[in-house]
């Protein structure tokens, strides 16, 4: 078996475990997929919003000055992202006192060192992977990110936007076409959405009341008139299952369901609420902004920018050595308007 000086191993380790941690999988990130990352080196990240109209021009009598418009200003709204760090020790590995302790290494060893690193490195951004998921989440559910070291951060969506229905899905004779139908309408004219497909994620017995319904099951008895293509549940996204697409009115509905769970107190709880249903655009406009981290930055040097930074230093206080996983990220639905939300179920 081949042996490397420890001497050496320990110049290689640094680089071995960047390369390995790169490699290793991420935690499901449907949710995070209609929320494009944009990284910032600054505290603090903003963005400019102007709300748009639909109103036509109206002619006039040649030669005359025409209308006059005026724009209202545009207002930007500034946010510093929560701030994430996780971190555990590694002279507390089995393999460590091999590594910096004797004098030589096998190559095996020292590979499951640096593996053993990597995936202990890997869970802890796993978990900030997670909280970026639920900031998602919550944001769908209430317009709130709820924050534990600071204030909420409040995207004010409207009262309109997060309805409870009157007629519940499981209700024999609701129409749930017609509720879709009322979603779409208000992305379009108040959200000011492009297009006519829009996204609706189901929660659990969201779902169930939905393929349970009465007139959702009569109208897909309509062989020769297909309004609707609700597929057997097929992987199209990390973590996620498309059913199918449905007509409402005018407009079409995918529909999705995300059965994945985060666990912050011990009890696995789903990131779309059981009763609810969210809506949104086909391409919404949503950002994952992420913020510089704290660093110490001297002279001619730029801060580091990224949406994830591993770090390795020497304790001398607590005799240990550290591998911390930084990030400073918040999920903003830069067009606040185009999400909707429906309670459906009792």
């Amino acid at each position: 078996m081949l042996t490397i000086s420890t001497t050496d191993a320990q110049n290689l380790y640094t680089k071995m475990l960047v390369d390995v941690y790169k490699e290793k999988p991420k935690p499901t990130n449907f949710l995070r997929s209609f929320f494009p990352t944009q990284t910032a080196a600054t505290l603090e990240v903003s963005i400019e919003v102007q709300r748009g109209t639909e109103q036509a021009a109206v002619d006039v009598v040649r030669g005359t000055d025409g209308n006059r418009n005026q724009f209202s200003r545009s207002s930007e709204k500034i946010f510093v992202p929560p701030y994430f760090r996780e971190w555990f020790d590694a002279t507390q590995l089995q393999l460590y006192d091999r590594l910096y302790g004797a004098t030589e290494i096998t190559d095996a060893v020292f590979a499951q060192y640096v593996n053993d690193v990597a995936d202990h490195a890997i869970t802890l951004q796993n978990k900030i992977e997670r909280a970026y998921e639920l900031q998602i989440a919550q944001i769908f559910e209430t317009g709130i990110v709820i924050v534990n070291a600071g204030t909420n951060i409040d995207f004010k969506r409207k009262a309109a936007s997060k309805v409870t229905a009157t007629a519940k899905w499981a209700t024999a004779g609701t129409d749930v076409f017609a509720q879709f139908e009322a979603g779409c309408k208000f992305l379009r004219t108040v959200g000011k959405a492009g297009g006519a497909v829009f996204n609706a994620i189901l929660g659990s017995q969201a779902l169930t009341d939905l393929l349970a319904n009465d007139v959702f099951l009569k109208r897909q008895n309509l062989f020769n008139m297909a309004l609707d293509v609700v597929n057997s549940p097929q992987m199209a996204a990390t973590g996620a299952t498309y059913h199918g697409t449905i007509t409402a009115g005018s407009y079409k509905v995918n529909l999705w369901a995300y059965p994945q769970y985060y666990d912050l107190s011990g009890t696995s709880t789903p990131y779309i609420n059981d009763k609810k249903v969210v809506m949104f655009p086909e391409n919404p406009n949503f950002k994952l902004a992420f913020a510089a981290v704290p660093q110490l930055i001297g002279p001619n040097t730029m801060p580091k920018v990224g949406a994830f930074h591993i770090n390795e230093y020497i304790d001398q206080r607590g005799k240990a050595r550290i591998v911390d996983i930084e990030s400073a990220g918040l999920a903003i639905p830069t067009a606040v308007d185009t999400i909707y939300t429906m309670t459906v179920v009792a």
